[in-house]
């Protein structure tokens, strides 16, 4: 369905939706009276999220945590602000608008299992996550819980290096609501956006809406950006069972800045952009979930979900100024999930099923033949998975198993008219387990021990390079990872620290080397047969007064690839790429009085490299940058926050490659993306 129609859709399903929006507070207030309706609304969420007795590398982010720090940032850049071991990066040189990605413990978002209600965000054939394709995300978002590790299982693409599960805004709330907020700022950043809630009305029926429009120049040459999002959910809330609709639609267009860029360059122009200006791409992205949950008894609580996901679009690529290569993507993907929980006494038992069918259709034609493509290819995926977790509590002890059996099937349908012609088919099955105990020594002090094994196919730009029509390594096979994780969380009355230990072992692991396929933006990639990451995570918060209170996140880590076969030699013993040592971030909060709040954040990263036989030469240097921000509460309506970010204005980067400029084979030196220098952001929120 094109995004204009979605659109119309879905404010037509709003417009209809609040005929009873002006009813009276007593009307407006009326709601279920056998059930809480925040724990029916969470059914799906329990169903899917690690419980906090799960003894598992958690992290629950709650919805004022969230606020407290979001001017619109891309859920990447929000995530590194939360959590350890998270770093990202943008493309434009900007926190807001344009691509940006996250890794963490080193691995790339693509290895990140993302879901929002339990409903896979990822794409199921290249497993990426581009938010910018449904841009300020973060504004709908309820709370979010991080896994680090396999953790437990999940729908979608398996959780190989942690998982993420955004939740929407609670649906079902006491009274209508209503909210502006308005974004001005560097690299001529703008921002509006506006939100509505109905409450629960008089005939058990809620509904949500918001639409955003944000524009910005970037701070690279030719980099901007001009999106537009509309979020929506409604839905109905009975005494024992809720029905509810979420859907989504982006439209973006970015101008391309993804290639890296020679430290020579840079030093001449930071802002240098070797993307060409007219490569502007033009994509656009939807989702619909419908959920049905029930309370069958005190015991047993079901929920049902199916959902529709989709994206298309198409992104250029110009190798001078009269070639330019267009290419375009057309996603469609058709789920079901099913889930059951049930809690005898001392129990918890979760088990559900997961199945899809998705089918990509790719093309490529040299601009400006839009109609006439010289290649057309597509791709058919489709999964059913099935887990079973549970978790016994005796005393102060939980013991917790889950297993997962996934089957996946991926066929590849090249071009007729080029090369072979030839149907190319993978199968895989996995076997995903995880199993741990966890000891509460207090009310809110536990230690916990867990051991997960889990594999994951890889995707098609690993198996095929880009959209090219010949298979370019068909080698490429299925990796594993097995991750023992041992933490524990201490509370005093003004400290809490949570600590964890992690040590993952890969089997066959799809490794990136630190380079890009030719002609292209995609990252070359193979196995390599042995690789280890470890090391130790830390999360602290203290109170100095009922005023003030320091938060920080820390991340030590260590990698060994046992070795590494490039065209030119082997390498034995040498470290992953893009995994420094040390990730360290740091907030002070103070408030003055009711009104006045301030923060002052610090990040630092070591080095670490770009590329996988660990040139010297290649390195992505040190930084530490500091960031700040001063909230005013003007009164119960009205917010206004200042946001100063990277203060000392340091020029750093946290991703980069090896730049071959003419694509002759020949490396001319490492290249980076430039990130953000200093810059400033204003936001206004208005409530109605």
């Amino acid at each position: 369905m094109p995004y204009r129609h979605v659109h119309i859709l879905l404010l037509s399903l709003l417009l209809c939706a609040t005929t009873g929006y002006g009813q009276s507070t007593e009307e407006a207030h009326h709601a279920p009276n056998r059930i809480d309706t925040i724990d029916l609304e969470n059914i799906v969420i329990a169903s899917t999220r690690a419980l906090d007795q799960d003894p598992v590398t958690i992290q629950n982010i709650e919805i004022k945590d969230i606020e407290n720090i979001y001017i619109g940032q891309d859920p990447a850049v929000l995530l590194s602000q939360l959590s350890p071991s998270i770093i990202s990066y943008s493309d434009a040189g900007t926190d807001i608008g344009n691509y940006a990605q996250f890794r963490m413990r080193g691995m790339s978002q693509s290895r990140i299992n993302i879901t929002l209600n339990g409903v896979p965000l990822n794409d199921m054939i290249d497993h990426g996550v581009y938010f910018s394709n449904f841009s300020d995300f973060g504004n709908s978002v309820q709370s979010i819980q991080i896994q680090r590790g396999t953790g437990t299982s999940n729908n979608g693409v398996s959780s190989y290096g942690g998982s993420i599960n955004f939740e929407s805004s609670n649906l079902f709330v006491p009274a209508p609501s209503a909210e502006l907020q308005l974004t001005t700022g560097s690299f001529g950043t703008l921002r509006a956006s506006g939100e509505l809630f109905t409450g629960t009305l008089k005939n058990n029926t809620a509904f949500y809406s918001r639409y955003t429009r944000t524009a910005t120049q970037g701070y690279k040459d030719h980099s901007a950006s001009d999106a537009a999002s509309f979020f929506f959910s409604g839905g109905y809330l009975g005494d024992t069972d809720m029905f509810k609709i979420t859907a989504f639609a982006g439209k973006t267009q970015n101008d391309q800045s993804y290639l890296p860029v020679l430290r020579s360059s840079i030093d001449i122009n930071p802002k240098i952009n070797y993307n060409y200006p007219n490569d502007t791409d033009d994509f656009e992205q939807d989702m619909v979930q419908l959920q049905y949950s029930r309370i069958n008894s005190e015991l047993v609580t079901t929920n049902y979900t199916l959902y529709y996901a989709g994206a298309r679009g198409v992104f250029p690529f110009s190798i001078d100024y009269a070639t330019q290569y267009m290419f375009g993507i057309n996603n469609n993907r058709y789920g079901f999930i099913s889930h059951i929980t049930m809690e005898p006494s001392g129990w918890n038992i979760k088990s559900g099923l997961h199945g899809y069918t998705m089918r990509r259709i790719n093309t490529e034609y040299l601009a400006p033949s839009v109609s006439n493509p010289y290649l057309k290819e597509w791709t058919d995926k489709i999964e059913g998975s099935w887990y079973f977790k549970i978790n016994r509590s005796i005393n102060n002890w939980n013991i917790y198993g889950d297993g997962q059996l996934r089957y996946v099937n991926m066929s590849f349908y090249p071009d007729p008219t080029i090369g072979t012609g030839l149907t190319h088919e993978r199968d895989w099955l996995f076997l995903n387990a995880t199993t741990g105990i966890k000891y509460h020594y207090s009310r809110s002090g536990f230690l916990y021990f867990s051991f997960g094994r889990t594999g994951r196919e890889p995707t098609r730009s690993d198996i095929f390079g880009g959209t090219e029509e010949e298979v370019l390594n068909n080698t490429v096979q299925q990796e594993y990872v097995n991750d023992l994780e041992i933490g524990w969380q201490a509370t005093r009355s003004k400290a809490q620290i949570k600590t964890n230990i992690f040590l993952m072992s890969f089997e066959n692991e799809i490794s990136k080397i630190g380079a890009l396929q030719e002609r292209s933006y995609m990252e070359v990639t193979q196995n390599v047969k042995q690789s280890i990451r470890y090391g130790v995570e830390i999360q602290g918060k203290y109170t100095l007064s009922k005023l003030s209170n320091v938060n920080f996140n820390l991340a030590y880590l260590k990698t060994n690839v046992k070795e590494y076969t490039n065209s030119d030699a082997t390498y034995n013993n040498v470290e992953q790429i893009f995994s420094p040592h040390w990730n360290i971030t740091t907030m002070y909060e103070q408030k003055i009085g009711q009104k006045l709040n301030l923060q002052i954040s610090s990040r630092y990263n070591s080095r670490s490299y770009m590329e996988l036989s660990n040139d010297p030469s290649f390195l992505l240097p040190s930084y530490i940058i500091f960031n700040g921000q001063i909230g005013y509460q003007y009164n119960q309506r009205a917010h206004i926050s200042l946001s100063i970010n990277n203060i000392t204005n340091q020029l750093y980067y946290t991703d980069g490659a090896p730049v071959d400029l003419d694509y002759d084979g020949i490396v001319e030196g490492p290249g980076y993306r430039v990130q953000p220098p200093r810059n400033v952001y204003l936001v206004f929120k208005i409530n109605l």
